[in-house]
């Protein structure tokens, strides 16, 4: 069964390196600035940012992060993802989708030019079975871990955002497809560093140099590594 290589796209041919939070939201879906964020993000010692709506753009000044444009769609309808698949192919943003139920996350992996899906602590268990993260690797999509609802919540939903990440983990390192990290944040206050990243997500059992390697996953899926056919 033919299967995309990679889901890179050619706007970067050697993608964007470096550390990346994953999620961000800026005016007018957050509180601040983009240029804002971009100055939080580089004093905690970030490469890139993914701003929400936000188009790509180098970084303003020497030092400072890249802004990587992401297109969310939160419309748990394939056709939805299909329509902004299609916005997202000049290859400069990334494409996340929030998740949804299991048949729902199956046809999504098969829409080409997903980069991302998150928010899966907020569906069922079996929403991300085995199958689900086979074909996550097979076609180089990430699954997103978080730590909003990690500093957000307390008590039982804390310790059912745990397991679930848990439970991605234990999927990821059997079949090893992407993670990307976010912060998910509305403003600098909710922008964590790299050390806070790393302390909130050991929570859920994941080792420093896995998250960093999430951090540095949304650069490698803008950076094509094989050809492209088509998801049959």
């Amino acid at each position: 069964m033919p299967t995309r290589a990679s889901n890179q796209s050619s706007f970067f041919p050697a993608g964007i390196p470096g550390i990346t939070d994953s999620t961000v939201f800026t005016l007018p879906a957050g509180n601040m600035s983009v240029n804002r964020m971009i100055s939080e993000a580089g004093g905690l010692g970030f490469d890139n940012i993914v701003a929400i709506g936000q188009k790509w753009s180098p970084a303003r000044t020497p030092g400072t992060p890249h802004v990587i444009e992401g297109i969310l769609v939160r419309d748990r309808q394939v056709r939805a993802v299909v329509r902004a698949a299609r916005d997202a192919a000049n290859g400069q943003a990334l494409l996340i989708v929030n998740a949804g139920d299991n048949g729902f996350n199956r046809a999504v992996l098969q829409v080409k030019g997903v980069h991302i899906i998150r928010h899966l602590h907020k569906t069922e268990k079996n929403s991300f079975d085995h199958i689900i993260a086979r074909m996550a690797a097979d076609r180089s999509v990430a699954i997103d871990l978080d730590v909003r609802p990690l500093v957000m919540t307390r008590d039982g939903q804390r310790q059912k955002t745990i397991q679930r990440y848990r439970d991605i983990l234990r999927l990821m390192r059997r079949f090893e497809f992407p993670v990307s990290v976010s912060s998910n944040a509305r403003n600098p206050a909710e922008m964590k560093s790299v050390r806070e990243l790393v302390s909130l997500l050991a929570m859920a059992g994941m080792e420093e140099s896995e998250v960093i390697e999430g951090l540095k996953t949304p650069g490698t899926l803008l950076a094509p590594r094989g050809p492209v056919s088509v998801v049959r």
